[in-house]
């Protein structure tokens, strides 16, 4: 009996116990899993998990036309986890081999992956697809991929300073890429990386990115493509150290073109130097030279201090001023007006800036946007060099009458010469036309803004037959375009040695600055190159026909119609290379078709189209055109629905077409794309 009690005893006590230690063991785990699990939560996050802010896919940049110059594309990041990495140094050498680290690279990864506290370590930004397979054949523990989006310039070069580019970490540098960053960018992602049972990095997403807003640019891509061909080969054939090109219509104040020389992929831009990548168009101040002679005539035309017909006394080749000898170009003696600006004399423009005074003179100048930014949109863009009056010294309104002593900037000079082409206003210069969010709506839209009047139409009109002269019988005949009335000016800048203290006999700037058709100017353009070598490197020499070159582009371009247009009608019956591409306004049918950004460009098919239909619609796709025969379009080259790119050659045979045969007028309609 009492061994029976004992052993109930001893059943109950070990019950007990039993039932003491669950209670403990429960009591435990509800500690650890509802107590403490908010502590043990962040722990296991902070060992096994990193949160990651991915930058969002920016918008592209696109011309006028909704063609691409800059889009995102998708590219791996390459990432590594330390604390889940047993061998660093294998790893990091298994990793050199793949992506081609070097020694040094290699050492320096080493270390990184050795910090076993880590949870994120970035190995390498947005890999090629190559070098990223070559990584993920390798399965190594810890080392994870993230897509993040990689900026791409689809067309290299093309417009490259006023794009800019973008650095790793997404933003913006230089250009328009810099200026719009904020609205280009979007709204980051948010990834959270955590690693499985496996010790293999995955991801989460926890937030997703906002793509950017897309801009469209007021540049055509095909006059940024002939400026950019003739400015590369004018720069190569005069041997000068640098050039630009600014193309603008007047009108509105659309900047066409703007170009630049040397340049730069923006693709590969650490591998350029900062001198190819500043755009000199737009933040170089450089003494302009003679044809800053156009606005000391405005203002003295406008004052009436000068008729235009009045004969000036232009010294022999030189004039004293304040006991300064200052040399003409050339030995002229007795020059009507006319001719003083047709043949660039400094004596003559120094006459008449001497009658108009030092304040009207500063005064004109200002109006016309010297000395202060055009407002253009680049935050890069200098304020140019114009001294107030009371600094100038004895010679100085002599000096800068004919260039000298100021100091101006491309889109500064296109737009004070846009004044006089389009009547008499300074428009503010602009590249942004639009900016639309991720769904197309605009939430910007230009407008053409007029800063003032700085002209009358009386005077214009004298100052452009003027100007129209120095193409048809003064130092820019070499800028005359057939087909065309151009009105213009050539400049032969001297380079200031500031060693020496005094201009360079040696160094100059070469520049041509003028507008077409001159009756009713469409485009104004202005070229220059940074000391060009050789017997004949004058701005007539040089400048006046890259003007000729890459106006003639633009005009056939935009299909302005000539001024001569019988002469051009007979070049095109008789087979020749014309002005084709400006024979006709717009086709309505083209306008019907939509072209999506990011689409490619389709040749139309233009057989059974007139002369001037066909003309007309492949300028306006960018190809350099030629006409052979007469009569109606039975074959072409490129094919119908051949992809286009901006500059390509296009040959239109033409041919009596039969009555009775179909006319394909309406098949573009149903081509796609245009």
């Amino acid at each position: 009996m009492d061994r029976q009690r004992q052993s109930r005893l001893r059943i109950m006590l070990l019950a007990m116990g039993v039932s003491f230690w669950g209670l403990v063991v429960v009591g435990r785990l509800v500690q650890l899993q509802v107590f403490q699990r908010p502590a043990f939560e962040r722990l296991a996050a902070k060992q096994s998990e990193r949160t990651q802010n991915l930058a969002p896919r920016r918008g592209p940049i696109l011309d006028r036309d909704g063609r691409a110059l800059a889009v995102s594309i998708d590219a791996e990041s390459l990432y590594a986890v330390p604390q889940d990495i047993d061998d660093p140094q294998a790893t990091a050498a298994a990793l050199s081999r793949a992506l081609g680290f070097d020694a040094a690279r290699r050492r320096n990864l080493a270390v990184q992956l050795g910090k076993a506290s880590r949870s994120f370590e970035w190995v390498e930004r947005k890999l090629d697809p190559a070098r990223a397979q070559a990584v993920r054949e390798l399965g190594l523990p810890g080392i994870g991929f993230l897509t993040e989006s990689r900026r791409y310039y689809p067309k290299r070069e093309l417009a490259s300073h006023l794009l800019g580019y973008v650095g790793l970490d997404d933003h913006g540098m230089g250009g328009i890429e810099a200026d719009l960053d904020d609205q280009i960018r979007g709204r980051a992602a948010k990834v959270v990386v955590r690693t499985d049972a496996r010790r293999q990095p995955v991801e989460h997403v926890e937030k997703p990115s906002t793509e950017g807003h897309t801009v469209v640019l007021t540049i055509d891509e095909s006059i940024q493509h002939a400026a950019e061909t003739e400015l590369e080969k004018a720069v190569a054939a005069t041997r000068s150290i640098a050039g630009f090109v600014v193309v603008m219509d007047p009108r509105n104040g659309e900047i066409l073109a703007l170009a630049n020389q040397p340049t730069f992929n923006p693709n590969r831009y650490g591998a350029y130097s900062d001198r190819a990548r500043r755009n000199r168009a737009v933040s170089d101040i450089f003494e302009p030279g003679s044809i800053f002679k156009i606005f000391t005539a405005a203002a003295g035309l406008q004052e009436k201090v000068v008729d235009p017909d009045e004969v000036i006394d232009c010294g022999g080749g030189f004039v004293e001023v304040s006991g300064v000898r200052i040399n003409d170009h050339g030995v002229f003696h007795q020059l009507s007006f006319r001719d003083v600006i047709a043949r660039s004399s400094d004596v003559g423009v120094v006459r008449v800036a001497q009658r108009l005074g030092r304040e009207q003179m500063s005064r004109y100048l200002r109006d016309f946007g010297f000395g202060a930014a055009t407002g253009v949109g680049l935050r890069a863009e200098a304020r140019g060099l114009l001294r107030p009056p009371r600094q100038w010294n004895a010679v100085s309104l002599a000096s800068i009458s004919f260039g000298q002593e100021v100091g101006v900037t491309a889109v500064q000079m296109t737009a004070a010469v846009a004044a006089v082409a389009n009547g008499g206003y300074l428009m503010r210069p602009h590249l942004v036309k639009r900016v639309l969010d991720a769904s197309g709506r605009p939430v910007f839209e230009a407008q053409p803004h007029a800063e003032r009047r700085v002209l009358e139409p009386e005077t214009v009109d004298v100052l452009t037959e003027i100007l129209k002269r120095v193409v048809t019988d003064g130092t820019g005949k070499r800028a005359a375009i057939d087909g065309y009335v151009v009105a213009g000016k050539t400049g032969t800048a001297q380079k200031f040695d500031f060693a020496a203290k005094k201009y360079s006999m040696i160094d100059h700037v070469a520049s041509f600055v003028g507008f077409a058709p001159a009756s009713r100017p469409e485009i104004v353009v202005l070229v220059s190159l940074d000391e060009p070598k050789g017997a004949a490197n004058q701005g007539g020499d040089v400048a006046a026909p890259l003007f000729a070159k890459i106006a003639e582009a633009a005009l056939r371009r935009l299909a302005v119609p000539p001024d001569a247009e019988d002469r051009v009608l007979r070049a095109v019956a008789g087979g020749a290379p014309a002005l084709q591409a400006a024979l006709t306004a717009p086709d309505p049918a083209l306008q019907a078709v939509a072209h999506h950004p990011g689409d490619p460009l389709l040749m139309p098919d233009l057989r059974g189209r007139s002369a001037r239909e066909a003309a007309a619609a492949a300028a306006r796709r960018g190809l350099i055109v030629e006409l052979r025969g007469t009569g109606r379009v039975v074959e072409q080259a490129p094919a119908p629905g051949t992809e286009l790119e901006a500059g390509m050659a296009c040959v239109l045979t033409l041919a009596p077409w039969p009555p009775d045969a179909p006319v394909a007028v309406a098949s573009t309609l149903a081509e796609g794309p245009q």
